[in-house]
């Protein structure tokens, strides 16, 4: 919250972004016994969800990703626990599922494994190698949002990007690999070239950046049928998105 309301105040972002909105104290938060309240501008308008974006909105989001990515360290609040460290936490555990508890998986999940058990393994691997190997790259970091994607986006008379619990500092590569793999990357790219001009783009950070997407959900839809106490009809849905992330392992592909 104190750096989306920095932002606000010290940043062409303001209005497209969401504003936390201040007590009379200038608190960004009031709490009682119960819970926590935090406030923010309402935002007239629609989420733009899977539809595609037409080309002002790409120009748009180019323009306040490369608006956010000029913020960097220097921002005037202590962001330690922000700071991109390359770690998989989740990696061994998939591992290990596949290599070591997999013979006593259900048949539902088998099923959808199995056909990709090869590459998996594969995926695994090479993003164990490029944890190590961007660890040791010391690149820029700059604010990054994570998850700019459709659900993420609002068209209000502008384009605003909400939900920020995944603010990062950490390479610029965190948000655009995201928009790499889209058919409107060249157009997004050059607009925001021409904001960005001395920034080089990185393909090893790209490709660490899209495994670890797609291995970290992997693991998330994983977890959720094997542990979570699933109804039949939420472990049908969460087995539906585990099989479509397995489908489109080579989805990004850098």
């Amino acid at each position: 919250m104190p750096v989306l309301l920095w932002l606000n105040q010290n940043t062409n972002l303001r209005g497209k972004i969401i504003n936390p909105i201040t007590t009379v104290d200038g608190s960004y938060r009031v709490e009682d016994e119960n819970y926590v309240y935090i406030l923010f501008e309402y935002i007239n308008g629609t989420v733009i969800a899977k539809n595609p974006l037409t080309r002002t909105q790409v120009l748009e989001l180019a323009e306040i990703m490369a608006q956010l990515h000029s913020c960097n360290l220097e921002i005037p609040i202590k962001a330690e626990r922000m700071i991109e460290n390359f770690e998989v936490p989740f990696c061994d555990s998939l591992d290990k599922y596949m290599t070591e508890d997999y013979a006593v998986a259900p048949e539902d999940v088998k099923s959808i494994l199995h056909p990709c058990m090869e590459q998996l393994l594969l995926k695994i691997s090479q993003l164990k190698s490029l944890s190590k190997a961007t660890k040791q790259m010391n690149s820029p970091k700059v604010l990054c949002h994570t998850d700019a994607h459709g659900w993420n986006l609002m068209q209000s008379d502008h384009l605003v990007l909400v939900d920020w619990e995944g603010m990062k500092l950490a390479p610029a590569e965190a948000d655009l690999f995201m928009f790499a793999v889209k058919d409107y990357w060249a157009e997004f790219y050059s607009h925001y070239s021409r904001i960005r001009s001395t920034f080089e783009l990185n393909r090893t950070l790209l490709a660490f950046y899209s495994i670890r997407r797609k291995l970290e959900d992997i693991w998330a839809f994983l977890e959720s049928i094997l542990y979570d106490g699933l109804s039949e009809k939420q472990r049908a849905e969460e087995l539906n998105y585990l099989a479509n992330e397995c489908k489109n392992l080579d989805a990004f592909c850098f």
